[in-house]
C-alpha cells in the first residue's frame, strides 16, 4: 500500500490497483496497470505522480509507469537501460513532464548501487552519473539537488545529483537502517534496534539519536525498518518493541 495525492493504493493478489479516497475511505477506481503485473508505489513530496518500476528478468531494463493516483490514469511509460530503483523526484511542471524522476542504477547480481541515474520525462532525456564508491543494497531520498543515500553496513551519504560526486559520508554504526527522510536540514534515519537518527545535512554530523527500543523479542529480526514520518514540526517513528513515539524535530540534542 501506498499513500499519494490523498488516495490509498492498494495493491491485490491479481496486480489489480485499487484507489481508495483518504477522507471518504471510498473506491475512487480499480483497474490494473499496462505492463505492471503487481505494481509496488513509490510517491514523494510536492509531487502528484506515483510510480511504479519492474525490472526485466535478466536486469538488463526497468520498466517505469507513472500513474496518477486520483484517477488511476498512465500518464507516462518507459522503458529505461539498466536495474534501477526509484529513489524520488523534482519537479518542475505539472504532470511531471518538467521535472525529472530519480533512481539508483543497481549491479543486477550484487545488489551494489552504482550510479544515480535521472529520467526527464518532458524531453525523454535520461542522464547517468556514476558513484564515487558503490554502496551495498542502498536506499535513498532526494531533496534539493542532493540524493541522501544509505547502504546496509551503515553507511549515510550525501551526493550530488548532477556530477554523482560525493559531498560528504559518516558511519552511523546502523547495521540495518529505514529509507532515509529529510526536510534539507536534517535527514532521519530509523534502525532496526529502534533508533531514530538525525543527521547535519549539510555537514553529514551526527546531531541526536533516540535510545534503542528492542522489546522482549529484540532477539528477532524485522522484514524491514519503517522510515521516519515529518509531520507538524514533529517527526515519528516505530519500533521493534511495538511503540510508535514522536520527537521534537527541532531540538534532536536532547533527544
Amino acid at each position: 500500500m501506498r499513500a499519494a495525492g490523498g488516495v490509498l493504493l492498494v495493491t491485490g493478489p491479481d496486480g489489480t490497483v485499487t484507489g481508495v479516497d483518504g477522507a471518504t475511505g471510498g473506491t475512487r477506481w480499480s483497474r490494473a496497470v499496462p505492463g505492471q503485473r503487481t505494481p509496488y508505489f513509490s510517491s514523494y513530496a510536492g509531487d502528484p505522480l506515483a510510480y511504479t518500476a519492474s525490472v526485466s528478468a535478466d536486469g538488463s531494463s526497468t520498466r517505469v509507469t507513472a500513474v496518477d493516483p486520483r484517477s488511476g490514469e498512465v500518464r507516462w511509460d518507459v522503458r529505461l537501460k539498466g536495474s534501477l530503483e526509484p529513489i524520488g523526484s523534482s519537479r518542475g511542471g505539472e504532470g511531471g513532464k518538467g521535472g525529472s524522476v530519480h533512481f539508483l542504477s543497481l549491479d543486477p547480481v550484487y545488489s551494489e548501487a552504482r550510479a544515480l541515474v535521472a529520467y526527464s520525462p518532458g524531453t525523454g532525456q535520461t542522464r547517468r552519473s556514476p558513484l564515487t564508491v558503490r554502496l551495498q543494497q542502498a536506499n535513498g531520498t532526494v531533496h534539493a539537488g542532493v540524493a541522501y543515500l544509505m547502504a546496509t553496513g551503515g553507511s549515510l551519504e550525501a551526493v550530488d545529483l548532477g556530477s554523482g560526486r560525493r559531498l560528504w559520508a559518516l558511519e552511523t554504526s546502523v547495521s540495518r537502517a529505514s529509507v532515509p527522510v529529510t526536510d534539507g536540514r536534517l535527514v532521519y534515519v530509523g534502525s532496526a534496534d529502534g533508533r531514530l537518527l538525525a543527521v547535519d545535512a549539510r555537514k553529514g554530523t551526527l546531531v541526536g539519536q533516540t535510545p534503542a527500543r528492542l522489546g522482549a523479542k529484540g532477539d528477532r529480526v524485522a522484514a524491514s525498518v519503517p522510515a521516519p514520518v515529518l509531520a507538524g514540526g514533529r517527526v515519528y517513528a516505530g519500533a521493534p518493541d511495538g511503540a510508535v513515539f514522536a520527537v521534537d524535530g527541532s531540538g534532536p540534542a536532547t533527544w
